[in-house]
């Protein structure tokens, strides 16, 4: 029989990775700015558009308020994510998600050394381990 089984990826921290980590975010920040921008430009657009419709101009302020908000609070989160990304130590390891995989189960298996986490690691876009068992997956 075959199960499917969460496995948890992570990645060795090497300068090459760093600068590919680094850039990534600031792509999504610079991302995340134009998309600000652009929501701040059609609100005033249909504000204007609307002029004479009060209850309409405040819904319609409230909702882009709320979608700018989302962004800003992506935007704070990148930003941390950056500190942190330049405090990290090379070779450090960093948790990249998680990922399913098939797993085949016989009869006379044991239980709770299948359902002990399996880790894969990569170092520069090539595994560089895969670690099986002793690790506790987290749901």
């Amino acid at each position: 029989m075959e199960i499917i089984k969460k496995v948890i990826v992570k990645q060795i921290l090497t300068e090459k990775s760093k600068t590919r980590l680094k850039e990534q975010f600031l792509s999504r920040q610079y991302q995340l700015n134009k998309e600000i921008q652009q929501l701040e430009f059609v609100l005033h657009k249909k504000l204007k558009a609307n002029k004479n419709n009060v209850s309409y101009q405040t819904s319609l302020k409230e909702s882009f308020q709320r979608e700018v908000s989302r962004r800003k609070e992506r935007l704070r989160h990148l930003e941390l994510k950056l500190g942190q990304l330049d405090e990290l130590e090379l070779g450090s390891e960093i948790r990249e998600g998680t990922i399913q995989m098939i797993e085949q189960v016989e009869e006379g298996d044991n239980w709770e050394e299948i359902m002990k986490g399996t880790e894969i690691v990569i170092k520069d876009g090539v595994v560089h381990e895969i670690r099986q068992g002793g690790v506790e997956e987290d749901d």
